[in-house]
């Protein structure tokens, strides 16, 4: 048997370069396919972050604009009783009176 793998030695390293080299192309092939498979999988996520992201977007601008309109709405509210206030306050000496030394903490009559 050994004389055999001597006189044979040359074909068994060169049957074992040939297997080394088949499964390093095959491994080379399979990481070019994985690749191409990643990128549609990064792409197809890339795609679903961007949609996740605009509709997020847009929720934010809905809520805002929401909001800026009831702070619209209270702004008016507040002047509107602001101005019945005032001339509440007109016609109504002994109040203004009152809310002033109540504020400004005055001794008075």
């Amino acid at each position: 048997m050994i004389k055999w793998i001597k006189e044979q030695w040359q074909w068994i390293v060169g049957g074992l370069l040939a297997i080394i080299a088949i499964a390093a192309s095959k491994k080379r092939d399979s990481i070019g396919k994985v690749e191409k498979s990643d990128s549609k999988a990064k792409a197809s996520r890339d795609q679903k972050v961007n949609e996740g992201q605009k509709k997020a977007y847009e929720e934010f601008i809905s809520e805002r604009s929401e909001a800026e309109e009831k702070f619209r709405e209270d702004i008016e509210k507040i002047a509107e009783n602001k101005e019945k206030r005032k001339k509440e306050l007109e016609n109504n000496p002994e109040e203004l009176d009152r809310i002033l030394k109540e504020k400004y903490k005055l001794k008075g009559e």
